[in-house]
């Protein structure tokens, strides 16, 4: 199921699934996406507490179904991630959400709700920038054109490359398959559940953001244990911000790398320009999509939205 495209003028909706933040930067998020030529709807979770989240379980799930209901919304994009989505999905009305499929743009905490979305509605969703965590301030302006060019047109066929960083290549290779994942550390915590994803097939991309590097080793050992990388067709990595060492004699994120897919036979890429990164490239979750190492691109061999 695809979204409509997005078009100038049309209505986003920023919604709250996860952590809060202060109302001012809501403000300027908004201020700042107005400015680019949409109107925008806020979500009254945008602006609410508890604990550390952006309002209750209940509050929070009632605001993404009622964003889907809403005929005036064209668009979902997410305020911020943090912590909180695993706690909701039970709460979601997949059938509400089939009957009025969207655009829906978010990442790290958000990864639950593509896993979901991708798996219980069908819906292709985009690992993309969010509303206070990307489009506050001098917003990184490669960050918002890539996220436009992805949205803004049904073409059959898109191809992604890295901006600034060098693409590198673990394994060199082509393959084919749907694209799925995520933020690692939030992929993990779906294993074993009825939200756990198909892998067979598939392309996997996994970022994350401030684990150790030994930490990352736990998480890739986990896949390993749960036959991941035997199931899937190929291996995108993208940002690994601040994933360091906890001590010299931990492996670098390179060998941990290196350690679990140097011997895959499989193509895997590193240093992919998606997650907490910038600029941030937008990926349609649920699409079919090419690993191409000789050309050093992620291509998009179906449409991804509507007219």
């Amino acid at each position: 199921m695809l979204g409509k495209k997005l078009k100038k003028g049309d209505t986003i909706g920023i919604i709250a699934p996860a952590s809060c933040t202060t109302y001012e930067k809501v403000l300027e998020a908004k201020k700042n996406i107005e400015d680019m030529g949409y109107q925008v709807i806020l979500g009254e979770c945008t602006k609410k507490q508890w604990y550390s989240y952006a309002g209750t379980d209940e509050e929070r799930a009632e605001e993404i179904n009622s964003f889907f209901a809403d005929k005036n919304i064209d668009a979902i994009i997410c305020m911020r991630g943090g912590y909180g989505c695993n706690r909701l999905i039970e709460l979601l009305d997949f059938e509400v959400i089939k009957r009025n499929p969207k655009i829906f743009v978010g990442y790290s905490d958000i990864t639950t709700l593509h896993i979901a979305l991708n798996g219980k509605a069908n819906l292709i969703t985009f690992h993309g920038p969010m509303a206070v965590s990307n489009f506050t301030g001098n917003y990184n302006r490669d960050t918002y054109e890539n996220f436009i060019e992805m949205l803004s047109n049904s073409k059959d066929e898109q191809s992604i490359k890295n901006i600034i960083k060098e693409l590198k290549v673990l394994n060199e290779g082509r393959a084919k398959g749907k694209l799925v994942g995520g933020n690692l550390a939030t992929l993990i915590a779906t294993l074993g559940t009825e939200y756990d994803l198909d892998y067979n097939g598939k392309i996997l991309f996994l970022e994350d953001v401030g684990e150790k590097t030994y930490k990352i080793d736990r998480f890739l050992n986990q896949l390993k244990k749960h036959g991941v990388f035997e199931k899937i067709e190929g291996l995108v990595l993208g940002d690994f911000k601040n994933c360091i060492q906890d001590s010299e004699k931990d492996m670098t994120l390179l060998e941990v790398f290196q350690n679990y897919f140097k011997e895959l036979k499989k193509p895997v890429i590193y240093n992919f320009e998606s997650g907490h990164s910038e600029p941030m490239l937008t990926l349609p979750l649920g699409a079919i999509c090419e690993i191409d190492t000789y050309n050093k691109e992620l291509k998009v061999l179906e449409r991804v939205v509507s007219e």
